[in-house]
């Protein structure tokens, strides 16, 4: 037997077969557990050669996994095979992506790449040879074979497709999906692709053991999978600061060091497994992944903790003295913030995190926490501004692929500012971004985001929960009987999402007799949007179910205590110009669009952003407020004074995507008799006509031609020739 590391690209780059033998698994990988860490893996390795470190001689090297394979006699005109006897659904899955990877080269047009990865695929050996089946570097279990072939096959062949459930399938298509994505970040798509095989070849290794013949496999594989206790990160980390205490002169310290700091972190609490990013991790070994990622100013994974804190030890000249009691610091603060009472706002900021798998944010609050300089007034604006634009970019639908580099830099700009000011430095630091993936997005572009007359479909469950609870608890006021703050994450009561009119309407809720399409296409606009959303107990959700108004009415005033439902629903919100009877006569589109625009308020004063230059400040009145269909507004329900921005037009969003641009002209024409209407798209999204300027589609037609009609599916774009409905589509 002989074991050691070696290069994925040697692995690969020969020719030779690895059988797969018959007592293995088939492959089961996935995309959580298995495909998105191994890519991470292998995108930072490629960025990592991308942009080199001037003051780093020695590059970071990745490990993936062992593999462990058995040598066979060697045949005549046979490429040289051996059995895999450990690591098959690594190898597959290596396999997969490098086709994955050569096949989107292709589609761009790199054709030196797509022939570096040809040769890590394919063996040189003719399809039409006498022994075509050596022509792959792995020969999985014929259960297994057919989508396997389909899975790497090369550029332009054609071969049957296999079932799109079957997981070899849908790997090759998650990989291709996230090279193309990766690759379309940058400005040059072929270099980068050039980076990654050079990552693949040159920067990523496997442990290697090679078996002779007369070799048991099944010791090896027992020994190797042992049914002891594992060395985790943690205790590798505790084990490398220990010993560099005596060659450091500190051996006397040692027994302090390990009962007054460390020993706490070795008991249930910290060895216990908690959830970050849908992937079980022990818990200590997050809090040292925050740690490094504070001090090296660069995101630290779990699965690569111990190698990136053993490089970070030797080039920084760290005490280990001070590194373990700056590390229990970091722990006594991350346990304080998470036994905070929900009164807490800091407290609601981290429930939310919890409830949307959030963890790229958490080195920079544990930073403002644990940091003696910072006062705990600055450290709770960071972490609330942190909030406030993760919140606008999700309900905006915003990217989040940058999160990680981004929050990075602003800790890195954080620790060289003056800390007694952290607080407002970083919301400067967050207003001031300007890149679409890093934007804070305005009061206005909030608004218009929170006004998506598809809200509940278009929005991720969890944040969307988020939301609700988030202006819930921020409508407990003072004048209420004491309630504790509600939770959405995973410690949430039995909360869930209710639509005040139902969406399936249809037989309690029916529309008037005469009712025309537009009054159809207004109704099912009305049903996801913000306006029509509250929140109930699952038993009272239940009930509810969909029942007519009345009933619904009579069951909400008898059981519900949500401010979202009482404050809104059951009583008319303040400023609006109806009374208390009138609002509750029924529940129909123009309540659900005047409680849209109410909410939408609150949700400005519940994740603030500091004003910037432009920014318009108008409270909507007289014909505008008509024609939004929301009465004036004059405070929020909770007495707080501040201005209402200008809520910008529907089509705000199709102009940040690209799609559309101010100053296009859109028509409509009737069919029959062949009359157009023009509108002209302004800056604001909205849509200027003879008869004047409207945020949405549908009000804008409607007044031109007199009659309710569904403007998205009627405008066509004059650039494009596609309708707004089909734009729209593409968000």
């Amino acid at each position: 037997m002989r074991a050691g590391d070696e290069l994925l690209g040697t692995v690969f780059n020969k020719d030779h077969r690895y059988v797969i033998p018959v007592f293995q698994r088939p492959y089961v990988w996935g995309e959580e557990s298995n495909w998105l860490p191994l890519w991470e893996d292998l995108r930072k390795a490629a960025e990592d050669a991308e942009n080199p470190s001037a003051d780093d001689d020695e590059p970071r090297e990745y490990f993936l996994g062992a593999l462990v394979t058995q040598h066979r006699t060697p045949r005549p005109r046979r490429v040289p095979t051996s059995l895999v006897i450990d690591g098959q659904q690594r190898m597959t899955t290596f396999q997969v992506f490098l086709a994955a990877a050569r096949r989107v080269a292709m589609e761009v047009g790199a054709a030196g790449a797509a022939d570096r990865f040809t040769a890590l695929v394919a063996n040189r050996v003719h399809a039409d040879g006498e022994f075509p089946e050596d022509r792959y570097k792995v020969t999985p279990l014929e259960h297994d074979r057919a989508a396997f072939e389909w899975a790497v096959r090369a550029p332009g062949e054609v071969l049957p497709t296999p079932s799109s459930s079957h997981r070899l399938a849908r790997a090759a298509a998650w990989f291709e999906s996230a090279v193309r994505d990766w690759i379309s970040e940058s400005p040059a798509p072929a270099v980068r692709l050039d980076m990654l095989h050079f990552a693949v070849e040159s920067r990523v290794k496997v442990v290697s053991i090679f078996l002779e013949a007369k070799d048991d496999p099944q010791v090896i594989f027992e020994a190797l999978n042992h049914r002891g206790t594992r060395l985790d990160a943690a205790d590798l980390v505790k084990n490398l600061l220990f010993q560099t205490l005596d060659r450091q002169g500190d051996a006397h310290l040692e027994r302090e060091l390990d009962s007054k700091h460390w020993a706490v972190l070795d008991a249930d609490h910290w060895r216990s497994e908690v959830t970050t990013g849908r992937i079980k991790r022990v818990k200590v070994n997050v809090l040292l992944a925050y740690w490094l990622s504070v001090v090296r100013g660069e995101e630290t994974s779990v699965e690569h903790l111990f190698e990136d804190f053993k490089r970070w030890m030797k080039v920084s000249g760290a005490r280990a003295a001070d590194v373990i009691r700056e590390i229990r610091v970091y722990g006594d603060t991350m346990d304080r913030l998470q036994s905070l009472p929900m009164t807490s706002p800091v407290a609601q900021v981290l429930d939310r995190l919890d409830a949307t798998n959030t963890t790229t944010p958490w080195p920079l609050i544990l930073f403002l926490h644990a940091t003696p300089e910072i006062p705990a007034d600055q450290a709770e604006a960071g972490t609330l501004a942190i909030d406030s634009f993760l919140m606008r970019r999700a309900i905006c639908r915003m990217t989040t692929k940058d999160y990680n580099r981004f929050f990075g830099a602003l800790l890195g700009e954080l620790k060289m500012s003056d800390l007694s000011e952290a607080g407002d430095h970083l919301v400067r630091g967050l207003a001031s971004q300007t890149a679409e993936s890093r934007t804070w997005p305005s009061d206005a572009a909030f608004v218009a985001g929170l006004v998506n007359p598809t809200l509940y479909e278009a929005i991720v469950r969890a944040r969307l929960r988020t939301l609700l609870v988030g202006l819930e608890n921020f409508l407990i006021d003072s004048k209420a009987e004491p309630v504790t703050p509600h939770r959405a994450g995973s410690k949430a009561s039995s909360f869930s999402i209710e639509h005040v009119m139902p969406q399936e309407w249809e037989k309690n809720w029916p529309l008037p007799d005469g009712a025309t399409d537009g009054d159809l296409a207004r109704r099912a606009s009305a049903v996801h949007r913000l306006g029509n959303l509250t929140l109930a107990t699952q038993s009272l959700n239940s009930i509810l179910s969909n029942q007519a108004w009345s009933a619904k009415r009579h069951t909400l005033q008898s059981h519900s205590l949500a401010r979202l439902t009482t404050g809104s629903i059951l009583t008319s919100p303040e400023g609006v110009e109806l009374s208390q009877d009138e609002w509750v006569t029924t529940w129909d589109e123009h309540r659900i669009e005047t409680r849209t625009m109410v909410l939408a308020h609150h949700a400005i004063d519940a994740w603030p952003r500091p004003a910037s230059e432009g920014d318009e400040a108008v409270v909507p009145s007289g014909e505008d407020a008509v024609v939004r269909g929301v009465a004036p507004l004059h405070s929020t329900p909770t007495g707080r004074t501040r201005q209402v921005h200008a809520v910008s037009g529907d089509l705000l969003p199709l102009i940040r995507a690209g799609f559309i641009a101010p100053d296009d002209s859109l028509h409509y024409r009737k069919i029959r008799s062949g009359d157009v209407y023009t509108a002209i798209v302004t800056d604001a999204g909205e849509l200027k006509t003879d008869l004047g300027t409207y945020p949405a589609p549908s009000t804008a037609l409607s007044k031109l031609v007199g009659y309710a009609v569904n403007g998205w599916t009627a405008w066509y774009h004059d650039r494009t020739g596609q309708s707004l409905d089909e734009l729209r589509a593409r968000l």
